[in-house]
C-alpha cells in the first residue's frame, strides 16, 4: 500500500470520527460506527487506530491544530495591526471557533485537564491507559505550547509598538487572557440561563468583561473609550 493511500483511508476514518464523535460523544461511540460510517471494516479501522482513545487522540490532535491556525491567521494576516487590535481580533475569532465548532473546542479543553492529569504522577493513573499509549497525546503534549507561543507573541508585539501597557508581561498576560475567554465562555450559559436569581444581564456582564479585558492591556484611562470595540469583541 502506498503512502497517498494509506493517507486517505486514515483522512476519512478521521473525517468519520469527528462526525459520530460530535454527534453522540466519544464515551458514546462505538469504534464500528466510525467504520461504518467511513464505510471500511473494523479491523482495518484498528489496523490505523490502535484503539477508540487513540482515534480520538487523533481527533483532538485535528482539533488544536485548527485552533492553532487560527492563531497564525490572526498575527499573519494582522501584521499590519498594532498589538492590541490583533488581541482584539483573537478574541473574536476564540469565541467564534467556541460556537462553530464546538465538538473540537471541547475536546481542546479536555486535552488541557489531561495534560493537568498527567503532570502530577499521582492523577496520572486516572488517564485511561489507551490515552497514555496513543501516540497522538504524545505528540499533543509536545505541541501544547504552540499556540501559547503565538499568544505570547502578539502580546510582546502590542507592547513593542506601545498598544499594550509596557510594563505587563507578556506570558503572563496571554495566559490571563485565555483563562479570562475560557471563563467567559464556560459561564455565558449559566447567566444567561432563565429563571435565575443573580441580578446581572447577560449583555451588561459582556460590557464588564470587555472593559476589564481594556484596563488589563491598556490601562484604567483607555476603559470609558470601550463602545468602539464592543461590537467587534462580541
Amino acid at each position: 500500500m502506498g503512502v497517498y493511500e494509506r493517507q486517505q483511508r486514515e483522512k476519512k476514518i478521521l473525517e468519520a470520527a469527528i462526525k459520530i464523535f460530535a454527534e453522540k460523544g466519544p464515551h458514546y461511540t462505538r469504534i464500528e460506527e466510525v467504520a461504518a460510517q467511513a464505510k471500511m471494516s473494523k479491523g482495518l479501522t484498528y489496523f490505523y487506530f490502535k484503539s477508540k482513545e487513540d482515534l480520538y487522540m487523533a481527533v483532538v490532535k485535528k482539533a488544536f491544530e485548527d485552533f492553532r491556525d487560527m492563531f497564525n491567521k490572526i498575527l499573519t494576516k494582522g501584521k499590519d495591526q498594532n498589538g492590541f487590535d490583533n488581541v482584539i481580533s483573537l478574541v473574536d475569532h476564540f469565541l467564534e471557533f467556541s460556537v462553530e465548532k464546538r465538538f473540537f473546542y471541547e475536546s481542546i479543553l479536555h486535552l488541557l485537564g489531561l495534560v493537568n492529569l498527567y503532570n502530577d504522577p499521582a492523577t496520572r493513573k486516572l488517564i485511561h491507559p489507551s490515552i497514555l499509549e496513543s501516540p497522538y497525546f504524545h505528540k499533543l503534549l509536545g505541541m501544547q505550547h504552540d499556540i501559547p507561543a503565538i499568544g505570547i507573541k502578539i502580546i510582546s508585539k502590542g507592547i513593542r509598538d506601545n498598544s499594550i501597557r509596557p510594563e505587563l508581561h507578556p506570558e503572563t498576560t496571554f495566559y490571563m487572557v485565555w483563562s479570562m475567554l475560557t471563563g467567559f465562555e464556560r459561564l455565558k450559559g449559566s447567566v444567561e440561563y432563565e429563571p435565575k436569581d443573580l441580578k446581572i444581564h447577560a449583555e451588561v456582564w459582556k460590557n464588564s468583561f470587555v472593559k476589564v479585558l481594556i484596563e488589563i492591556l491598556k490601562g484604567p484611562q483607555y476603559a470609558p473609550k470601550q463602545a468602539a470595540v464592543q461590537g467587534r469583541l462580541f
